[in-house]
């Protein structure tokens, strides 16, 4: 086999031995970030002393009173099925 392949193919082998690592890595940091925004959510419910009943009425009422951008996946799946 030619030298230059032989150090392409040697080259592929690392960086894709790399990019499993960095694969990896990504998927915990990702897991790490997305447990850390849902503890901040969790500490402004309760520092707001909202129960976990009521919780769905709040957000709804402030949904509605201000018209916030945001919206839940049923009300996307809505929008979606009338177009």
């Amino acid at each position: 086999m030619n030298a230059k392949l032989k150090k392409v193919l040697s080259d592929m082998k690392k960086t894709e031995d790399k990019m499993g690592v960095l694969q990896e890595k990504w998927e915990e940091l990702n897991k790490q970030k997305t447990e850390f925004e849902n503890l901040e959510i969790i500490g402004l419910i309760r520092g707001a002393k909202i129960s976990t009943e009521n919780l769905n009425d709040v957000i709804t009422a402030y949904r509605n009173k201000s018209g916030v951008p945001f919206s839940s996946k049923k009300q996307e799946e809505k929008k979606n099925e009338e177009n």
